[in-house]
Parts: C-alpha cells; structure tokens; sequence
C-alpha cells in the first residue's frame, strides 16, 4: 500500500516542479529582446514508482510518485548554426572589400571636372593654346600650371590608393587582434561549460554566449569547429586549431620584405595561414591584389604620359635656345617617393619650354603639337589604347570591381538575415508563447495546492478523528 504521507510527498514534488517551470519561463520572458538568447525549456519526467513488481508481489501494478525536472534544454538548431557562420563568412569577406572600394570612389572623384580625366583634358589643350601662340610668355605660364595641377593630380591619387593599403593592413591588424580576443573569450567558456556539464548541470546561458562570439568569429575569418564529448568547442582555420579546449593560438600579421604582401601567420610556430573567408581575407585580397592592381595601372599611366612627353620635349628648343643640338630638357621628372613634377626650370623661366623643332624661327610649335597629338596616339596597353581612353577603362574596371563587391555584399546580408530570421523562429522567445505557458503552470501549481490540501484533510480525519470509540 502506498504509504500515506508519500502522497505529500508527491505533490510536494508537484509543487517545486511547476515552480521550478514557472522559473525558466521567467528567465525567457527576461531575455525575449537579449541578442543571442536561446530559449529554454523545462523538461518534466516521472519520478521514481512506488513498489517494483516481483513474482510473489500480491498485487499488480506502480504507483507513480510524482514528477520532477529532468534538465532545462536550450532550444537551438545547430545546422541552422552553421548555415548562418557560413554566410557571416562570406558577408565579412564583401564589407571588408566594399568599405575600401566606397572610399576609392570617393577619393578617384570620377568623372567629374576636378578629376584625372578632366585635368588629362586640360593638359591637352594646353598643348595646343602654347601651339597657336609660341612666342606668348603667359600661354606657357598657363600651360604649366595645368601641367602642375596634372601632376598634383597623379600624385594626389597614387597617395590616397597607398593610404588604403595601409588602412587594409591596420584593419587587418585590427581583425587579428579581435580573432585572438574572441578565442580567449572561447577558450575561457569552454573551461566554465565542461566544469558545469561535469556536475550535471546544463550550462546553457554560458553557451548561448559562446554560440554568439562563434557568430562574431564567423564574420573575421573562416572557421570549422568540432564538439567534444565534454562540451568543449575546438575552432580550427585551415586545419590548426586556434582553440583548442581551454587552450588557444594566436595570429599576428607579417609583411614580405620584397613585395610589401600581407598575411596572418601562427604566433606558435610561424607558419603562414590560408585564409579564404571573412573580413580578413577581404582585407589581404585588397591589400595584396586588387590595390596593387590599381596602383600598378595608375602607375604605368603616370610612366607613359611622362615618357612620351619628355621624348618629345627633349627634342625641342625654348625661346632662347640657341645652336643646332636641342638641349634635352624633360619636362617632367618623378622623384624617389614617387611623385610627379614639372621641372623645376620650367617652372622658373617659362621661356624654357621645347615648343619648336628648331631654334629662332617665328611660330615653330612643331614639339607643341606632337605633344598635344599625344591625346590621340595608340601608347597604352601595347598600341591598343590612348591614354585617355587607358584612363577612362581604368576608371570603369574599378567602378565595376566596386558594384561587383557591393552586389556580393547585399546578397550575402539578405542571405544571412533570413538564416538570422529562420534561427530566431526555432530559438527566439514568443512571448505569446511563454504566456501561456506560465497560466498552464500556473494552473498545474494551483491544482496541486488543492489535491495537497485533500490529503492533509484526509490525515486531520486520520489522526484526530479516529480512535475515539470508548472515550
């Protein structure tokens, strides 16, 4: 028989439960707005029955003695998980790419009446205005001045396409430190979790907050990760494990001493890394590819103008030259950092610049003209384009490699919100939902209040009402 105070027993049990219960429905309606939450759930379980049957039991059947929670599960879906970091890995790798092309856009200013291509234009007709007035002083004047803001013009460009490798390799920087930070951050969760799981309990809150740094981490740079059986997570790039347990590598950035690349290498042993995805890879592709690449096309732009029009230049006279030999002046020079300039002597004494093809003969602007015919003649890209045309087909590429990057960007953010979207649905909290659950436990408490109170009037009638025949 079923002992009679095991009855307040079992719904004392009943009791604790659904207080038990109301508990973790409280703690969801707390973080419903909390990023990162993942909703909980009581799992309820019958304890222990009465009596186990034997063959010489006098009667058959249990009697349940309750019910108890088993574990409070976190809802969450781990493939949803996974699809979400793929993405975030992806779209790490797009606006690091975009934020460095939005400001190339800015800087290059093209088309526009300040840019490169206008002040090319100017230079040309320069040329010709010096052309149609040889001997007029203040006509040169003026053409070197365009000449300068030309050159200040390059030189503007080439420096601010520097500046934003530079900026690729501090952001770069700045995604190895935040990688390192966050695998500490793992490593220290990893070491909390295993003490939790050890003594039987569901570290959930502290994996909700691991689950979003492995989000965060997704967004710097590619990843894989696997479970151990202790509830640890290991995070591996490329096959090394940057965490491992409790235990973690770190990156650092390092440049190649001849041609200036970038790359993340181990802190442990050196090695380099292959990274393939997030901000980081972003980050080396424009440092190491696609700023080169324009710089190099800026550059050999720069190389060509100054070639051709010191070739010609140098076979002209200026307005005082005298003798049969021209006297070879370039007319611009690039210097050791770089950077373009008309010659200082020009500069100084107008009267300097090779117009004619032969000294002292009134309106020789023969050099005048080959130099401004330039605007026309097959020089870039082995005798395929003008310079002009060079320019203006650079200038389109980097458009493009710009509205490619930002495609990727939109697509890979619409993608990662409806993972995003599609995870809230499994583990967000519907307070609508946990209403109702709180009235269903609220109800389950209520009723065993009031079977609690049956049994204590069956004892009181037990007790005190009983054994009173003959007093």
């Amino acid at each position: 028989m079923f002992p009679t105070f095991g009855r307040l027993e079992t719904l004392l049990r009943a009791l604790q439960t659904q207080q038990r219960a109301v508990d973790v429905t409280n703690h969801n309606i707390a973080n419903a707005n909390t990023p990162g939450f993942s909703r909980q759930v009581a799992a309820l379980g019958t304890t222990p029955p009465y009596t186990i049957p034997t063959l010489s039991a006098p009667r058959v059947g249990q009697i349940g003695t309750g019910v108890t929670v088993l574990s409070v599960q976190r809802i969450r879906e781990g493939f949803l998980d996974v699809q979400y970091r793929t993405q975030a890995e992806q779209l790490g790798m797009s606006e690091a790419k975009t934020a460095i092309y939005r400001t190339l856009d800015t800087l290059l200013n093209e088309p526009s009446e300040t840019g490169l291509g206008a002040a090319l234009d100017k230079f040309w007709a320069g040329w010709e205005e010096v052309a149609n007035r040889p001997e007029h002083v203040p006509t040169r004047q003026a053409l070197i001045e365009v000449a300068q803001t030309l050159a200040h013009r390059f030189n503007a460009m080439r420096n601010q396409v520097l500046q934003q490798r530079e900026e690729a390799a501090h952001r770069l920087a700045l995604e190895a430190d935040r990688i390192n930070q966050i695998a500490q951050q793992i490593a220290s969760l990893n070491a909390q979790i295993r003490g939790v799981l050890a003594m039987g309990q569901q570290p959930n809150d502290l994996m909700d907050t691991r689950d979003q740094l492995l989000d965060q981490l997704a967004r710097s740079i590619g990843t894989t990760t696997t479970v151990t059986p202790d509830g640890a997570i290991n995070v591996y790039i490329a096959g090394h494990a940057l965490v491992d347990r409790d235990q973690t590598d770190a990156l650092r950035v390092t440049f190649d001493p001849v041609t200036g690349n970038a790359e993340l290498t181990w802190v442990s042993d050196g090695r380099s890394v292959d990274v393939t995805l997030g901000a980081a890879a972003g980050l080396i592709e424009m440092h190491n590819v696609a700023l080169p690449g324009i710089l190099g096309d800026l550059e050999a732009l720069r190389d060509t103008l100054v070639a051709e029009v010191n070739a010609r230049h140098q076979a002209g006279f200026g307005l005082t030259d005298t003798g049969p030999t021209p006297p070879g002046r370039d007319f611009f020079e690039i210097l050791p950092n770089g950077d373009l300039r008309v010659l200082p002597a020009l500069t100084a004494d107008p009267s300097l610049l090779a117009v004619a093809s032969a000294p002292g003969v009134p309106g020789n602007a023969d050099i005048a003209l080959a130099i401004a015919g330039l605007a026309e003649e097959l020089t870039m890209g082995s005798g395929t384009a003008t310079i002009n045309t060079f320019y203006e087909t650079f200038i389109a590429r980097v458009g493009r490699e710009a509205e490619r990057a930002e495609a990727d960007r939109v697509n890979q953010e619409s993608l990662t919100r409806a993972i995003d979207r599609r995870r809230q649905e499994v583990a967000g909290v519907s307070l609508d939902e946990e209403a109702v659950n709180l009235i269903k436990y609220q109800h389950a408490y209520q009723a065993a209040a009031r079977a609690m109170t049956v049994v204590d009037e069956m004892l009181d009638k037990l007790i005190n009402g009983t054994g009173l025949v003959g007093r």
